[in-house]
């Protein structure tokens, strides 16, 4: 927009503001007068220097072309080198804006955004904000420089910072293709409403023209996201790229596929909400992904790589389209057809009340200091960036760490700067925000639905367990951290899921559910099946994982004691390893 303001005269671009307020705005709240600045004035924390704004409103505005005195150093102005106007006109730009805003609108459940507040006052996480990054990289080709960003995280920085995409020197290596297909919403009923799909191919570039198999990632969640390799290639995808040309499908209702969001279930009824999420469990996703290989990419069958909640789908798949699939590699999700809610939540308590003993003996100084922070929310009101309260039962949330390699330290170190004299310290509740804001997808939240069964509602299984669990009781000693549990209250007390608390009731209730997997044609399974789980699993427990490869036919699984939850992932020799093995039998 720069060279525009540079060209044509004050009262010009005046005009054209004023036409695009005036089409969203009434009258009475159209600006009484604009100033010109190239980048808004910023305090030595980063936050917007009011007053500077105030001085500009009132004195001469600065021309724009001149970087603004109070710019932050080492910071071009917005429109200097960020964007490339001889490719965005204005149009695209309010485009572009009005895109990131809904994005951050619909991900925090607000009705409006400013474009120039600071993202991490809102709440916003850097999950969030990363998938924001990469849904405006996948529109518009232009990537954002995360480090600016990080500093000053707007949306309109978003906008200011990014320039053409350009593959890293790491990453040249690969060749990425985009596929987006519509599938409908319910398979059972082709001719009703649609929702579009995201998918890469990725191949090494120097294997472009080889016939190499395909592998279909099936990443974990439900809500997640494949990783974009043009941007970050992480070692189980360097290992597999060896071997295979790599399907990366973002599922239905999260990633860059069409997402569920407020929006999907606005004006329904609670019952009409249900008809449209029970169609985001495995056995559609599976269906999706026959879409994929039949008519998007036309491959006669491939490979299965599933990672956590993936490995679950991956069993769903064998057992309704076993011939599309070659073989079967699971990381640390080996679970389904014989583990009910109750199964598994009873397992993942015992296993979280374990992992709360772990902590308090690596670090047993925590225990006071844990309890001053639960007194201290118990007594006051203490509000998060995003408004709502953190509540000592919110405070609980960060023991879904404690299933990663690194994450008992992180609550430690956490922890530790909790308090500023008798307060809270304001970093260590931003920080607490971020953690308890665990995914953006509100499908993560819902997961418990994703084990219905035919004429068996779930029932709230977590609330009922930890209603009789000593351990968690409001004034148990020591305190003792979640997992990876979902409750009712949860949709009251986070704005983001409070659009959802009336369809989260009816899918506790609800028993119409079609079965998942069929056992029968697993017990008989011959697609090899090469599984890796971690012992201590608080996600998906080792018992679990084993009571399942006992009933499935020509399933081999490895229990580490060595890996945490995510550990294979990030181990690219332990994931060649793996695909050594399965590619000997």
């Amino acid at each position: 927009m720069s060279d525009r303001i540079g060209t044509d005269t004050t009262a010009d671009v005046v005009a054209r503001l004023r036409a695009h307020l005036g089409s969203a705005l009434p009258p009475e709240a159209l600006p009484a007068r604009f100033v010109f600045v190239d980048t808004l004035p910023v305090l030595p924390n980063g936050k917007t220097d009011r007053a500077a704004l105030e001085r500009h409103a009132a004195g001469t505005a600065p021309a724009p072309s001149t970087p603004d005195a109070d710019a932050p150093p080492g910071d071009e102005a917005p429109g200097d080198e960020a964007i490339d106007d001889e490719t965005i006109g204005d149009e695209a730009i309010d485009d572009d804006l009005d895109f990131l805003l809904h994005l951050f609108v619909a991900e925090l459940a607000q009705a409006r955004i400013d474009p120039d507040e600071d993202l991490t006052q809102l709440g916003v996480t850097s999950l969030i904000l990363t998938k924001a990054c990469a849904a405006w990289t996948d529109r518009t080709g232009r990537r954002v420089d995360g480090l600016r960003l990080r500093r000053h995280p707007t949306v309109r920085n978003i906008l200011a910072y990014s320039s053409p995409t350009g593959r890293g020197p790491e990453h040249e290596e690969v060749v990425v293709e985009d596929h987006r297909f519509d599938v409908p919403i319910d398979h059972d009923d082709p001719a009703g409403p649609s929702i579009e799909l995201f998918a890469q191919t990725v191949v090494r570039r120097e294997a472009v023209d080889r016939h190499l198999p395909y592998l279909l990632f099936l990443q974990g969640g439900p809500g997640g996201q494949c990783p974009d390799p043009r941007s970050r290639i992480p070692a189980w995808l360097d290992a597999v790229l060896d071997r295979y040309r790599v399907v990366l499908l973002d599922q239905r209702g999260g990633g860059r596929s069409s997402p569920v969001t407020a929006a999907t279930i606005e004006g329904m009824t609670a019952t009409a909400a249900l008809e449209r999420l029970r169609c985001y469990r495995a056995d559609a996703i599976v269906r999706d992904a026959e879409f994929l290989r039949e008519r998007v990419l036309r491959v006669p069958a491939w490979t299965l790589f599933g990672e956590s909640y993936g490995g679950s789908i991956a069993l769903t798949y064998l057992s309704y389209f076993p011939d599309g699939i070659d073989r079967v590699f699971v990381s640390s999700g080996l679970l389904g057809p014989v583990s009910t809610a109750e199964d598994l939540l009873t397992d993942t308590l015992a296993m979280s009340r374990k992992k709360n003993a772990e902590y308090y003996r690596r670090y047993p100084e925590d225990a006071e200091l844990i309890d001053r922070i639960v007194d201290h929310l118990g007594e006051h009101e203490v509000v998060l960036p995003t408004g709502e309260r953190l509540s000592p039962e919110r405070f609980r949330f960060l023991g879904l760490k404690f299933g990663f390699a690194n994450g008992m330290a992180s609550v430690h170190d956490l922890v530790r700067s909790a308090w500023d004299g008798d307060d809270l310290a304001e970093d260590f509740v931003k920080a607490v925000a971020a953690a308890t804001y665990l995914v953006s997808s509100p499908l993560f939240y819902l997961q418990e639905f994703t084990y219905g069964q035919p004429g068996r509602a779930t029932g709230w299984t977590a609330d009922r367990l930890y209603a009789d669990e000593p351990a968690f009781r409001p004034r148990a000693r020591p305190f003792h951290f979640y997992g990876e549990v979902f409750f009712p209250w949860m949709f009251r007390q986070f704005a983001a899921l409070a659009p959802f608390a009336d369809v989260a009731d009816e899918l506790a209730r609800y028993t119409g559910w079609t079965s998942l997997y069929d056992l029968e044609q697993l017990e008989r399974n011959t697609v090899p099946i090469y599984a890796v789980a971690a012992a201590d699993d608080l996600y998906f427990p080792g018992t679990q994982q084993f009571r399942t490869a006992q009933r499935i036919g020509s399933c081999w699984l490895l229990l580490s004691a060595d890996y945490s939850h995510e550990g294979l992932m990030n181990d690219r020799e332990g994931v060649s390893r793996l695909l050594d093995f399965g590619s000997t039998r």
